[in-house]
């Protein structure tokens, strides 16, 4: 199944670029939210939560500019679902997210700093 069939309105809002720039980090931030609340929920697959990378790199070139904080968060999940032990579990962007609990943990702080209220 691919993004744009399993998460039809997201891919149409990112892709058309029907997101306001200025509300683009929380709409990503609150969508890795709901792929996290659904696996803790048992309707979605842990390595879904990796979407949240794969959603940002199919958006179009210049259309938006993500808060490096959540580009980086996003980043750490893109390795998400695969063995740690296929690379040092490190990045340029800081240490890869392995399991929904360190998700949960970065998501939180990284909407902190920023100041963006989650849809818990």
């Amino acid at each position: 199944m691919t993004l744009q069939e399993m998460y039809p309105k997201e891919w149409t809002d990112l892709t058309n670029q029907k997101v306001p720039k200025d509300e683009i980090d929380e709409y990503l931030l609150n969508f890795v939210s709901r792929l996290l609340r659904e696996v803790k929920n048992g309707k979605r697959e842990e390595d879904d939560l990796g979407d949240g990378w794969s959603m940002i790199i199919n958006l179009k070139e210049g259309g938006y500019n993500l808060n490096p904080e959540v580009y980086s968060f996003l980043f750490r999940l893109g390795d998400y679902g695969l063995e740690e032990t296929l690379g040092s579990g490190d990045s340029e962007y800081g240490k890869m997210l392995y399991s929904p609990e360190e998700v949960e943990i970065e998501l939180k702080r990284v909407a902190k700093k920023l100041g963006i209220n989650l849809e818990l």
